[in-house]
């Protein structure tokens, strides 16, 4: 079973990328469980999104460590801090460590969620695609190249 736990502000994608992977992971017929949790994040309130992977049934939703942490902002770290230990994977979005390797903002989320799933290989590469395609179809019709950016984003 990994524990995930994504964190950020309004507007970075927490929940979109949360979906996706939970997505891929049904996709490889593995069990996921993704639950929100937000408040006014349109007005840039904190984001949080915990996913579970496992390969057996999930028989309890909620989790007090997580094996991964993304985090997205400097202001969610103080509202996560409860649910790390010395094995916490963290992985720091590029508004933290300015390491956006020449990629618009808008595309930044998806390059976490590329190193979300580089960490521990949680879904096959191809199913993470497909669930980033499905999620993002029609912004993708409308702007083909947004669809490179995030697939180069999502392999980085």
């Amino acid at each position: 079973m990994i524990k995930i736990l994504i964190a950020g502000e309004g507007g970075q994608g927490v929940q979109a990328i949360a979906k996706i992977l939970a997505k891929a992971a049904f996709l490889e017929n593995k069990q996921a469980l993704y639950i929100p949790n937000f408040g006014v994040e349109q007005r840039g309130g904190i984001s949080l999104a915990f996913v579970i992977i496992d390969n057996q049934p999930i028989v309890y939703p909620k989790f007090e460590k997580a094996d991964i942490l993304a985090i997205f902002s400097e202001r969610s770290r103080e509202r996560v801090k409860d649910y790390l230990d010395d094995s916490t994977e963290i992985i720091e979005g590029p508004a933290i460590t300015g390491q956006d390797k020449g990629l618009p903002s808008k595309t930044w989320n998806i390059l976490v969620l590329g190193r979300i799933n580089q960490s521990n290989r949680l879904v096959s590469q191809k199913n993470l695609v497909q669930a980033l395609e499905e999620r993002f179809a029609k912004q993708f019709k409308k702007n083909p190249e947004l669809k490179e950016l995030d697939l180069k984003a999502i392999n980085q």
